[in-house]
């Protein structure tokens, strides 16, 4: 059976990673900063509002929080993608596009149960992906943006009595590219103006956590599962480090024909080949906490800052500023011993705060709510004492992205996250007769 587990894992991770790659985020507003910020939260509190700084699970990964990893019981494999459709309207037009992308992949693994905790994944984390034109009376203008930056990190978390610690070492990786056209109208025969740049980015972060979880009502032997209540108290963060550039780009002036309709090349008034530079990133701190017993229900709440306004980067459209977040979240299960259809967790969520995105010197204000299940799927006939076992979520988000004037774009997003989550006793001692 346990071996049958194991390879029912690596082919739905595996599934997950090829099938969920086909695109990416599409908005204008991926133009700023470094593009559209992906979620570090996974699948078990990701539909709670995203709540991470006091969330401990002992099946299931809190990147967000990395002190979290001590509470792991079993060998955990977790897989996720996103599939959004996004509505972008103005004054006088409405534009619609559906994407998907993959939300992460990783896996944990427990060195000491319910103590020393250890956790490596690869997940996005940041996407460009925009194009849009703008019609002047003598001039026409394009601007196009593509690419992707990605997070590899290992991290691990120890408890000592009522406290646990915890790092993220991430590495950063990953290319972006840019291109602005300025096509003439007039009669004046000007030259056409474009530019290709493309920047390469890697370097390494870091996260660190702490969490601090306290049993406030003792269980009961008749029913134990439902009557042990926590209260988890975290915090997370990070100072701002510097990653490399290397950017390549080409400015040149050309002109086309009327005739074929060929562009042909006049000059290069810039061209730079792999000048290196340095991006600031911003630092970052979470807090936040919960209480109750993912077992039975759980509430919580996060508050989210990032220091954007530090950010630079030798290239850079728009402008950002610092951001904060907002988020409540809770989550029930109605009989965790029970049938299929009682041990269901349902959760839902709700979060508010402001983007780093500035647009007209001002920031893009964001809200929304979550929800979801949890579909539980167990090896065997013991529901309570498995080690085997896989979980199924299934989340939504519907959020918006509103500037602070009706001429600029408003965006209305529904994403869905479908995640799975294996888990096993690994690595066990074997006993023989």
């Amino acid at each position: 059976m346990q071996t049958n587990f194991h390879k029912l894992t690596y082919t739905a991770v595996f599934s997950l990673l090829c099938v969920f790659t086909f695109a990416q985020t599409n908005s204008p507003y991926s133009r700023f900063g470094l593009g559209f910020l992906r979620s570090d939260v996974f699948s078990s509190n990701k539909a709670m509002g995203e709540i991470a700084a006091g969330y401990r699970s002992a099946v299931g990964l809190n990147v967000q929080n990395p002190a979290s990893y001590s509470e792991l019981s079993l060998t955990t494999f977790e897989g996720g993608a996103n599939i959004d459709a996004t509505t972008m309207t103005t004054k006088d037009s409405v534009y619609k596009g559906t994407y998907g992308t993959l939300n992460h992949i990783a896996v944990g693994i427990p060195l000491k149960r319910d103590r020393w905790g250890l956790s490596l994944g690869l997940l996005p984390f940041a996407t460009t992906n925009y194009r849009f034109q703008l019609q002047n009376i003598d001039t026409f203008n394009e601007y196009n943006g593509k690419g992707s930056l990605y997070k590899l990190y290992l991290g691990s978390a120890y408890r000592i009595g009522d406290f646990s610690i915890g790092f993220n070492v991430g590495y950063l990786f990953g290319k972006q590219e840019y291109y602005k056209g300025y096509t003439f109208t007039d009669s004046l025969s000007a030259l056409n103006v474009r530019n290709n740049t493309s920047m390469n980015v890697n370097g390494f972060l870091y996260n660190l956590g702490i969490q601090y979880k306290k049993r406030i009502i003792k269980h009961t032997e008749a029913n134990r599962l439902k009557t042990d209540i926590f209260f988890t108290a975290g915090a997370y963060g990070n100072s701002g480090v510097a990653a490399n550039a290397k950017v390549n780009a080409l400015w040149e002036r050309y002109f086309t024909s009327v005739s074929t309709g060929v562009d042909y090349p006049v000059d290069t008034p810039l061209q730079q080949a792999e000048v290196k530079g340095k991006i600031r990133m911003p630092s970052q701190f979470g807090i936040g906490f919960t209480v109750g017993n993912e077992n039975w229900w759980i509430v919580g709440a996060d508050f989210k800052f990032s220091q954007w306004s530090k950010f630079t980067s030798p290239v850079s459209y728009g402008s950002v500023g610092d951001s904060w977040r907002f988020s409540l979240g809770a989550g029930i299960t109605p009989d965790y011993t029970g049938k299929f259809v009682k041990r269901i967790s349902y959760k839902a969520g709700f979060y508010a705060g402001k983007s780093e995105v500035r647009v007209n010197n001002a920031p893009l204000s964001e809200y929304g709510g979550t929800f979801g299940f949890v579909l539980p799927f167990v090896f065997g006939r013991d529901r309570v004492n498995t080690n085997d076992f896989f979980q199924l979520f299934l989340m939504g988000d519907v959020g918006t992205r509103v500037p602070n004037s009706a001429a600029f774009i408003k965006e209305t997003y529904y994403r869905f996250t479908i995640g799975l989550s294996f888990n096993s006793l690994w690595f066990q001692r074997r006993k023989f007769d």
